[in-house]
């Protein structure tokens, strides 16, 4: 898979309602959740993109596995980085 840009989200995603992300995204994008953006799943499931979950950080908060989202651990995530042309951290 080629991947454009990772996503990168530790925040929910009302904190980043101004910036109006889905239209920043490109076919080839990808999300993935951290920390607390885990608990906002489901509205970023609604983004335009294939969507990634650390996977520590959603046994942290208690997050059920079968929302969509591929959960990866911290090697998975280097991986997904190395293979991508950039990342952004928003």
């Amino acid at each position: 898979m080629s991947i454009g840009t990772i996503h990168i989200f530790s925040k929910p995603a009302s904190y980043y309602n101004s910036l109006q992300i889905e239209q920043l995204l490109a076919n080839n994008d990808v999300v993935l959740l951290t920390a607390d953006a885990c608990y906002d799943h489901a509205t970023y499931r609604q983004l335009p993109a294939k969507g990634y979950m650390l996977s520590h950080c959603a046994l942290a908060r208690g997050i059920a596995t079968d929302y969509g989202y591929t959960l990866i651990d911290d090697n998975e995530w280097v991986t997904l980085i190395d293979n991508a042309e950039k990342s952004i951290t928003w």
